[in-house]
């Protein structure tokens, strides 16, 4: 059950970008994105990466998470900033 509940918590942070991102492919803009929300996100990523990392947990399911987390918002101001100028 706890593997269960890891892989719905990774899968459901993880693909939550998803949908935003297509936003921003299809209307090639990424005005209703706000940069300050991605940057905050991806702090917290960052520091629960660390945490689990310097906390020597054994929760797989965590380090993916905030890992496949990072990664996404990473994609996410990536595609922002290639958006940014743009109008829909």
């Amino acid at each position: 059950m706890e593997d269960f509940l890891g892989i719905v918590l990774s899968v459901s942070f993880s693909v939550a970008y998803i949908p935003q991102m297509i936003k921003m492919v299809r209307r090639k803009s990424s005005r209703d994105v706000s940069l300050i929300m991605l940057i905050i996100n991806g702090m917290g990523y960052y520091c629960g990466l660390g945490y689990v990392l310097m906390k020597d947990l054994n929760a797989f399911w965590l380090f993916f998470n905030y890992t496949s987390g990072l990664i996404m918002t990473f994609l996410c101001v990536v595609m922002w900033s290639i958006y940014k100028g743009e109008k829909s």
